[in-house]
């Protein structure tokens, strides 16, 4: 290769090299202007591009995935200058990247995003049934009213012939209908102790928000938690909040608003669930604890319902009391 460059001209081997040279600056700033356009995912917490994927991969209009694209601006722009990070072009112009639902850098995937570390978020564990101590075992009021005392004599038990006599003159006195029911009656069984009896679903108060919406919240102790198992089928949204680790949450603020912004339920839960009867539609429903909002799209059908669990990775149930 040498012997063949030394035969040619000092200006033929220059543009050779010039022109290797230019094809490796065009290859290289290809791939950096493919990786510029990549979203810098430390932006973005897993809800957020979850929401962002889902959100882009249901636009179907030019114009409404630009919008998509615009709300990641505005949601982008200000963490992006305290942590000195460049965003891409497309970002900054709030269009889409390409005409297709992808985001480059938050890996959709059919409307979602693969969580950047594989989070297991625990199931929530049906609380175990009530262990109730069994107290000792009494004999019923009826028969320890009944029972002959242990111990005494065969005569005791036979009436003295005196005693035949007032009983016989008595019953002579009294009419039909008393002498058919002078045998001594066995005494009434006590009524049952309720205090100890496990809470039903009749026992959790239906509450209303200031839109209407009928709404149960709760699920604090065992009883409560087995209650609020007999009243899913009468909701058709039901939350429950919890962190990383599994423990359960009160305290949340939830707000439920449609597509174009209008609020139609709002409340705070007293417990880690909250149950809510709303209309058929879409939704978008946001809760917010200590100051971290977590944010869910939604649909609630005609029939049937739509459960969610919002996690908050970071808190511990002893830090929201």
């Amino acid at each position: 290769m040498s012997t063949l460059c030394s035969g040619l001209p000092q200006i033929v081997r220059w543009a050779l090299v010039c022109g290797v040279a230019a094809l490796a600056l065009n290859a290289h700033g290809q791939r950096s202007a493919g990786g510029s356009e990549a979203v810098p995912s430390q932006l973005l917490s897993d809800d957020e591009r979850i929401d962002f994927c889902t959100q882009m991969h249901r636009a179907s209009t030019p114009q409404e995935r630009s919008a998509v694209a615009a709300r990641m601006r505005d949601t982008l722009t200000p963490r992006a200058k305290g942590q000195g990070v460049a965003l891409p072009p497309w970002v900054l112009a709030g269009r889409p990247a390409g005409e297709g639902s992808d985001i480059p850098g938050l890996s959709c995937q059919a409307g979602a995003a693969r969580p950047r570390m594989p989070t297991a978020v625990p199931a929530p564990v049906p609380a175990p049934a009530p262990v109730r101590e069994v107290p000792e075992r009494k004999p019923p009021q009826h028969e320890v009213a009944t029972r002959e005392p242990p111990g005494r004599s065969p005569a005791s038990r036979e009436p003295s012939t005196h005693a035949l006599a007032a009983n016989q003159s008595a019953a002579q006195s009294m009419p039909a209908t008393a002498t058919a029911t002078a045998t001594p009656a066995t005494p009434a069984m006590p009524p049952p102790d309720t205090s100890a009896r496990n809470t039903s679903p009749n026992d959790i108060p239906v509450a209303h928000d200031n839109h209407g919406i009928a709404y149960v919240t709760g699920g604090v102790g065992q009883d409560e938690v087995a209650a609020f198992r007999g009243l899913a089928s009468g909701y058709n949204m039901r939350a429950t909040f919890m962190t990383g680790s599994g423990e359960y949450l009160s305290g949340v603020a939830v707000q439920v608003a449609r597509s174009d912004g209008t609020v139609v339920f709002n409340a705070t839960s007293d417990g880690p669930y909250l149950f809510a009867r709303l209309p058929q539609g879409h939704y978008r429903l946001t809760a917010m604890l200590d100051g971290a909002p977590r944010s869910r799209e939604l649909y609630v059908p005609a029939r049937g319902g739509v459960r969610l669990t919002l996690v908050w990775p970071m808190l511990h149930a002893s830090s929201t009391n």
